[in-house]
């Protein structure tokens, strides 16, 4: 594969993605309608390309982290990451005085789970191992490095502008990336973002994290 095609299909990607967290459709001189199709024709061409690439590539279930056999490997680090980052936002929400447990918060997780799939397969299964082509010349530890960094740069910016949601997810999108590049363990980073995410939307939901949300809405509460 040259490095060519990689680097156009993240940035159609991405660019389809943003337009979709900033809902671009909005912005024009059309019908809510109309703008909300908008939105749905961005994610159909997203999945478009990601199959086609997945297609030319010959990407199996076992390049996405989805084998069976692979579901036993690096658990214990990512449950002490998990573990981690879930006593440090709850200690901060205690902190804060922002953390409850109330159904509300717990509820939106029935909607959050197939998002947070999504978002893992895009980032482990598509954006980093296309933007680890691009460093195919370098030391196997450099392209490491540099894939770790620009993959969750770009999971960072489609959080934007949440800045505390930001910070988190530049922390946690790093690890994920660099733990799935070493075990290929789709389950176990999908355990982790469920459990982190439903943690800071308890701790922190409301307050800081702006109820963990992007784009537009994160702006309007922002500017409140």
């Amino acid at each position: 594969m040259s490095r060519g095609r990689p680097g156009l299909e993240v940035t159609a990607v991405f660019s389809l993605l943003v337009a979709m967290v900033w809902h671009a459709g909005a912005w024009l001189p059309i019908s809510q309608s109309a703008a909300a199709a908008l939105d749905t024709v961005f994610g159909l061409l997203v999945a478009a390309i990601v199959l086609v690439a997945w297609w030319r590539a010959r990407v199996g279930f076992r390049a996405l982290g989805l084998a069976p056999s692979q579901w036993r490997s690096g658990w214990e680090s990512i449950a002490l990451f998990t573990t981690a980052g879930t006593i440090a936002l709850l200690a901060l929400g205690a902190a804060l005085g922002s953390a409850s447990f109330a159904a509300a918060r717990i509820a939106w997780l029935l909607d959050y789970a197939p998002g947070i799939a999504a978002q893992q397969l895009l980032l482990q299964g598509f954006f980093a191992p296309r933007i680890g082509t691009l460093f195919a010349a370098r030391p196997a530890r450099s392209q490491r490095i540099a894939t770790v960094a620009l993959a969750s740069a770009a999971f960072v910016a489609l959080h934007t502008p949440n800045p505390a949601l930001m910070g988190g997810v530049a922390v946690a999108g790093a690890f994920w990336t660099w733990h799935f590049l070493l075990h290929r363990n789709l389950l176990a980073v999908l355990a982790s973002h469920l459990v982190l995410g439903a943690t800071a939307m308890a701790a922190l939901g409301p307050g800081p994290m702006l109820n963990l949300r992007v784009g537009p809405g994160a702006l309007e509460l922002l500017l409140r």
